[in-house]
């Protein structure tokens, strides 16, 4: 195995999703202060992953399950072949202490040995069929929604020139919920560095911000990142219709799928995040079985840091951790 300059060294960067190319690198590098890395084996099977240089640990996150030089997916034996060679690679090269599953965009088919893993599913979205047939699969009363906001006229509008009004709404839903910030700045950057590839959507009525979405698109598929809803929206379904909205508009686009997050399966019933997966389940989603996995890599620094964080949550009353495990069965693989 090699790290490679670039995927332009074995293949068409397009065939590839967003996280295999040289502007997600330079996302990676100047805005998350992480290098982005793309490692490939003989055959340019290739997989891209971030590495973090803490004091005392190096710290390794996936961004993508392995592809082959087309950019498809691995066969399952394929892929748990390639991730052992690769993850004695980086034990080798010490180029990292562990590394962690990618954010919730993508799961492996395969488990590959001497990892703590766990299974996770991926909510997605067939874009590759007609709408009345994506329609059915929405839930009833979500379907009574959408009607009503189209004959509100409930306005959908996409670009970087919203990018304002996204941030505005969206920083509403982080200081309701409490969850992690961005600047606008960071939104501004992200949209200079990705261009088109970078998509703000807002829903209005009456001039009203309704929701907002930010969202990152490749040529197959649409990744939605961050979104934010009125706390006091003059039509509560006007969030839904924007997602069906973009739903139509990337069928006409050629787009396959439509990637809406993980899903867990133990979650517990009055957590909040189960509501989260319902919302969107209720939305035409499917669920993409798969795993998700630590490999610890260096145990000793591993250890230490995993204690240093229980201790900070302790002194706290927050949570550190490296991967939220809640509503997920950890084991381990031979």
């Amino acid at each position: 195995m090699q790290i490679i300059d670039s995927i332009s060294n074995i293949s068409q960067e397009k065939v590839f999703p967003i996280f295999f190319w040289d502007k997600w690198k330079t996302v990676e590098e100047k805005l998350h202060h992480k290098q982005r890395l793309l490692c490939a084996d003989e055959e340019n099977n290739v997989v891209a992953f971030t590495l973090y240089t803490m004091k005392f640990f190096k710290k390794a996150d996936y961004l993508y399950a392995p592809l082959d030089k087309n950019g498809n997916r691995l066969s399952v034996e394929k892929e748990k072949e390639f991730l052992e060679e690769f993850h004695n690679y980086l034990k080798e090269n010490k180029i990292a202490d562990a590394i962690f599953p990618p954010t919730h965009l993508v799961v492996f088919c395969a488990v590959p040995s001497g990892v703590m893993y766990y299974k996770i599913g991926i909510l997605v979205t067939n874009l590759k069929q007609s709408e009345d047939s994506l329609m059915s699969k929405i839930n009833p009363k979500v379907r009574t929604e959408l009607r009503k906001a189209e004959k509100l006229d409930v306005k959908i509008l996409h670009g970087k020139d919203y990018i304002k009004s996204f941030y505005d709404c969206f920083q509403g839903t982080v200081k309701q919920k409490g969850i992690s910030n961005f600047s606008l700045k960071y939104f501004n950057d992200i949209s200079q560095i990705l261009g088109e590839n970078a998509v703000f959507s807002i829903a209005m009525l009456n001039n009203n911000i309704e929701a907002s979405l930010f969202s990152l698109k490749d040529d197959k598929y649409f990744y939605p990142l961050y979104s934010g809803t009125s706390y006091m929206p003059q039509y509560k379904g006007s969030n839904k219709y924007l997602i069906w909205h973009i739903y139509t508009h990337l069928m006409k686009t050629g787009v396959e799928k439509f990637y809406y997050g993980g899903y867990r399966y133990d979650i517990d019933e009055k957590d909040p995040l189960n509501n989260i997966q319902k919302f969107k389940m209720r939305l035409g989603c499917d669920i993409e079985d798969g795993y998700h996995f630590i490999k610890v890599i260096n145990p000793l620094k591993y250890n230490f840091v995993s204690l240093a964080m229980k201790c900070k949550s302790l002194l706290t009353g927050k949570n550190y951790s490296f991967v939220n495990l809640k509503g997920l069965d950890v084991k381990k693989s031979k």
